[in-house]
């Protein structure tokens, strides 16, 4: 990958040339911040760039502001250095649009660590990239399948006339009967009768459990919706993944058509009267929305998340919806979503989270700590910390005196 060093000091620009040469990387040198401005807005610019704050022409701050400014549909990874460590100047970087900052002098494991995050952030966002490109074909096909391969795992998205009409991922249940049989209105006998039907007959499963007055066209509907999104929710966990769409010649006599972006809406869920700060989230848009807290459970509720926030060091709290991402009740500072509802899909997608007590990640500044608040309905609490102000241990203990499993 193409790394960009900015510095105007000769033997600091050497010292990182040499670390990130060795990592596989290679580097574009700019010896001011003018020559390092012609770098980025040209042609096929570095996705990582280390930039020295203070430099002749434009300096570090500046060049962040003005790469950000691009808007471009890659993402460019922003790490600034300098001898400057004190928390306020810390705080521009980070409001310049940097992603890292090093101080110098550096340990070469700190230029290892930014570089790792780096790669990971960016095959992350060229994946997602990826996949929109692939979408964006399908929808434009008379048909074919959106194919995403991540080691010995494919998933599948099924297009017919720009419409979605299936989705699969190979290390999860794939039919019709398996969607069905997560219905509790259809006992396990009249499903077992239809599926028999279905393989003598050839009349698609869906068909015969409307015919025989088993299940409506809209109970139906709604559970191909639900079991789509949730396929597409595991197609886009997983890990550095390789896209393609492959045409291919399909005319399935269905109703059940899908747009691909209903399948994955953005929605925004409060509690009555909550601030308007409360940002949308991306969860899949067909799962029914979680039952509403009932007075007695909302006051319980509001009671553990006020006694989370009187931990040393909290900055926020929430308790959501495991199925739909819906926020039911939330205290403190805006709540980072896009974090908790990663880790919210990570839980979902482990086949023994029973057996895990809570995920944990730390940064720089912060400790997010996520728990099972409930196990029926799955729910969870989540609580943002200041790490110079608390202790895990402390937290963890006491966090889990808040929950209900």
């Amino acid at each position: 990958m193409k790394v960009l060093v900015a510095d105007d000091d000769p033997i600091s620009s050497l010292v990182l040339e040499g670390l990130l040469t060795a990592s596989g990387h290679t580097c574009q040198i700019a010896r001011d911040g003018n020559e390092a401005w012609e770098i980025i807005r040209g042609p096929n610019p570095p996705l990582i760039m280390f930039l020295d704050w203070m430099m002749p022409g434009i300096d570090g701050l500046e060049l962040c502001r003005r790469t950000r400014e691009l808007k471009r549909s890659f993402y460019t990874y922003i790490v600034i250095v300098s001898a400057r460590n004190r928390q306020a100047e810390v705080s521009l970087g980070f409001a310049a649009g940097a992603d890292e900052f090093i101080t110098k002098p550096y340990q070469p494991e700190e230029v290892f660590a930014r570089q790792r995050v780096a790669e990971r952030l960016i095959q992350t966002v060229s994946a997602k990239n990826s996949l929109g490109k692939a979408i964006a074909e399908a929808e434009n096909s008379p048909a074919g399948d959106v194919v995403v391969r991540s080691g010995s795992v494919i998933g599948r998205i099924a297009f017919q006339g720009g419409k979605v009409i299936w989705a699969s991922v190979s290390d999860r249940p794939d039919s019709t009967e398996a969607m069905l049989a997560g219905d509790p209105s259809l006992s396990a006998d009249e499903l077992a009768a239809a599926v028999e039907e279905s393989k003598t007959t050839g009349t698609p499963l869906t068909e015969l459990v409307i015919e025989w007055g088993l299940l409506s066209e809209d109970k139906v509907w709604s559970l191909i919706r639900s079991w789509i999104c949730r396929q597409i929710a595991a197609i886009s966990l997983l890990d550095a993944p390789v896209v393609i769409f492959s045409p291919v010649a399909r005319d399935e006599k269905t109703p059940f058509l899908f747009d691909y972006e209903s399948l994955t809406a953005l929605r925004v869920v409060r509690e009555p009267g909550a601030s308007d700060a409360l940002k949308p989230e991306e969860y899949p848009a067909n799962s029914p929305a979680p039952q509403l807290l009932d007075p007695a459970d909302l006051e319980l509720a509001r009671s553990d998340l006020a006694k989370a926030m009187t931990l040393p060091g909290a900055l926020s709290a929430a308790i959501f919806d495991e199925q739909t991402g819906r926020w039911l009740l939330t205290s403190g500072e805006k709540v980072d979503l896009d974090l908790a509802w990663r880790n919210v899909k990570l839980a979902g997608a482990m086949h023994s989270w029973d057996q895990v007590e809570d995920i944990i990640v730390t940064t720089s500044h912060h400790i997010y700590i996520l728990r099972p608040y409930t196990s029926s309905p799955r729910r969870f609490i989540f609580l943002a910390t200041s790490r110079a102000s608390s202790r895990l241990g402390m937290i963890r203990l006491a966090l889990a005196s808040c929950t209900h499993t």
